[in-house]
């Protein structure tokens, strides 16, 4: 089971569009789409150079350990490729950037954040683009996510406050 969700619009948002005069029924969602289409030949270089700034990124981490600086440079790298993985066609490679992000984002304390987990989701972001690997059920890149996923989610619940459940017992 997926853990998002697609959500289709209820409302066909070509209906709210205003016609205008002399737009010999241009349609510029379909426009739009073209426009897209003629981009995506460029997508995967694109995303090379956001694999390469990541990449930066991590060099700067191993160089200057992990400062506020470093782990910034780190953690905007990888949110950016979590925002336009899907977009540019390597949804696999947006599920470990989000994961990276999460790990970054939920244990506060740079002292406590796994190098290693953190090297490992900056390999696994390298290897999908190099490989091209851009299906979504990709069998070992979706191995890949749910295992960084997993690791990533019991580091965080380590270091993340646990409820108290016990009940106040002491009455007077």
């Amino acid at each position: 089971m997926a853990d998002y969700e697609i959500v289709k619009p209820k409302v066909d948002l070509r209906k709210k569009i205003k016609i205008l005069p002399n737009s010999s029924g241009m349609d510029p969602v379909a426009k739009a789409e073209e426009a897209m289409e003629r981009l995506s030949i460029n997508f995967g270089n694109w995303m090379r150079d956001e694999v390469a700034k990541l990449q930066y990124a991590w060099d700067m981490v191993e160089k200057k350990d992990m400062t506020e600086e470093s782990l910034d440079k780190l953690f905007r790298s990888a949110h950016d490729i979590k925002g336009q993985a899907h977009t540019m066609g390597f949804p696999l490679a947006g599920h470990i950037a989000g994961s990276l992000c999460e790990l970054i984002e939920r244990i506060p304390n740079r002292e406590n954040l796994p190098k290693d987990l953190l090297c490992k989701h900056v390999q696994a972001i390298s290897a999908v683009v190099k490989e091209n690997a851009r299906e979504e059920d990709n069998v070992i890149g979706k191995e890949l996510v749910a295992e960084l996923g997993n690791l990533s989610e019991e580091i965080i619940s380590k270091f993340e406050p646990q409820e108290d459940t016990t009940e106040n017992t002491d009455k007077k």
